[in-house]
């Protein structure tokens, strides 16, 4: 299989650490191998390196790690190709199994409504949720940054003072109004790339409009909005009915003004009536009812809680389990219920600072890669991601994820005990010093028990792990280990511990993990 020629895509909720992470292993596997490779990468910064039309069609194979979608149109640039697609979560850990496998794992793609073979698929529930949570990110982290900063002139005495009659308003009243805004919208965008996800453009309009519909309590005449629950069910439900709707043939006198006139027309049309009259109040109560629940909790309950969404977000980096807790706390903050999300911004940052110290404490327990690569786990995890960590939890899985979701449940129980909130996603550990998360003393606290115990969890739970694999491979210890080894001939021969330590193979904890 020499000459190959490979082109993939990354992208992933965020955009910021699983997606330049596979899209760099990859490019390692592919050139370490003498493939042409070329990986297009989807993330914060845009769209980067673009793959061409020359580059898709002098390709043997398609790779696309996938952790937010592709809509039909993008994908339709590869008709014809050999594609492997696989949830981008999954793709550090199979990146061997892929380039061992290029014919087995890939499959003939027809720009279809029919879905890859028997792939795995990455077009389901979740990652249509990612998508708009994708898309929402943006209103959140801008609007929570306004209004930090408004916050922090009001306690340093600026005014906050709304217009009148003659009178401007003051500039802290401006940035709180416009980061405000930004909560507003983060709802209906939601619900808008949803179904933007699932049925493509003609969805996004009338998702976008029935969701601000169904948050807007003048309009319902209800107590609240439907917020999250409601984002959720109706981007879902635009969204298959589009992708259902695209199907129908009208002939070609009718064909071109489905997608931008009649789908949304009709959509908007049944969609707002059934939620102005049915859904949006039936999802204000149930919003109303959540949200008097978990106010309603006792505090020891909350704490419970607390463990469990900590341990829930330390225990997959970025998987699934991962992303159902951090969708929780972050979709409560347009209710302005914060403490949840609060716990995201403590134990998110663990894991890779965890890692990185420990190789600086115990540099014997990790292998040469791994300590290099402290630094910038360390400096990745403390400001905006988790998934640095995943490298050294796949060179030792039952340790460091041991340790991470034990220190991540106790890390969230304090921070929900502690009642530390998070406005917005920020910059990790510095959100207590822009106002994102507070109160800072309490971030700070739970943030240093934490981090102080998963690295103690790291290096004795390794230790341990390292140890029972010397044991199991029956490599021996230069501490008083087996008294016996093997002479040229075959024969066991005893030997004292001294004797056995200069005569027998040892082996270091880097070479028992190789």
């Amino acid at each position: 299989m020499a000459d190959l020629k490979i082109v993939g895509v990354t992208n992933c909720p965020a955009g910021i650490a699983h997606t330049y992470m596979v899209a760099e292993a990859i490019e390692q596997k592919a050139k370490s191998l003498g493939y042409e490779v070329h990986v297009e990468t989807q993330g914060a910064n845009g769209v980067e390196n673009k793959l061409t039309d020359a580059d898709i069609a002098a390709a043997d194979y398609v790779i696309l790690a996938l952790g937010k979608g592709m809509s039909a149109e993008d994908k339709a640039r590869f008709n014809g190709k050999q594609v492997i697609e696989l949830p981008v979560s999954e793709a550090l850990k199979k990146i061997n199994v892929i380039f061992d496998n290029l014919h087995e794992e890939a499959h003939l793609y027809t720009a279809s409504k029919v879905l890859l073979g028997d792939r795995k698929q990455t077009d389901g529930i979740m990652s249509h949720l990612m998508a708009g949570v994708s898309a929402a990110l943006p209103f959140v982290i801008g609007g929570g940054l306004l209004m930090a900063l408004g916050s922090l002139m009001v306690q340093f005495g600026a005014a906050n003072v709304a217009p009148k009659a003659g009178q401007m308003a003051s500039l802290a009243w401006v940035l709180n109004t416009v980061g405000g805004l930004g909560f507003t919208m983060m709802i209906p965008i939601m619900g808008a790339y949803i179904a933007y996800s699932i049925g493509d453009k003609p969805a996004l309009a009338p998702a976008f409009l029935v969701t601000y519909l169904a948050n807007t309590p003048d309009i319902l005449g209800t107590q609240g909005g439907a917020g999250f629950l409601g984002a959720i069910v109706i981007g879902l439900s635009i969204g298959y009915f589009v992708k259902a709707f695209r199907k129908v043939r009208l002939g070609k006198t009718f064909q071109s003004t489905l997608g931008f006139l009649i789908i949304p027309f009709v959509t908007l049309l049944l969609f707002g009536l059934v939620t102005y009259y049915l859904l949006g109040p039936a999802m204000a109560w149930l919003m109303a009812a959540l949200l008097g629940f978990l106010r309603s909790i006792p505090p020891e309950m909350k704490i419970a809680g607390g463990f469990l969404v900590g341990a829930m977000l330390a225990f997959d980096m970025g998987g699934p389990i991962n992303k159902t807790a951090w969708f929780f706390g972050f979709s409560l903050l347009s209710s302005h219920v914060y403490t949840w999300y609060g716990i995201a911004g403590v134990v998110t940052v663990l894991p890779p600072m965890a890692a990185a110290i420990a190789t600086w404490i115990k540099p014997g327990l990790f292998t040469k890669q791994e300590r290099e690569s402290s630094w910038p786990a360390m400096l990745v995890g403390m400001t905006v991601a988790t998934e640095p960590a995943i490298p050294y939890a796949l060179a030792a899985p039952v340790p460091m994820i041991t340790a991470n979701t034990l220190a991540g449940g106790i890390a969230g129980a304090i921070s929900m005990g502690l009642g530390v909130e998070r406005l917005a996603p920020g910059l990790g550990v510095f959100d207590p010093l822009i106002g994102l998360s507070r109160p800072a003393w309490a971030y700070y606290i739970a943030l240093a028990v934490g981090l102080v115990l998963n690295v103690l969890f790291v290096i004795v739970f390794k230790s341990a792990w390292l140890k029972r694999q010397e044991r199991k491979n029956g490599i021996i210890s230069l501490d008083n280990q087996p008294q016996s080894t093997i002479v040229g001939n075959g024969t066991s021969v005893s030997a004292t511990p001294t004797q056995s330590a200069q005569t027998a193979k040892t082996m270091s904890p880097e070479a028992a993990k190789k």
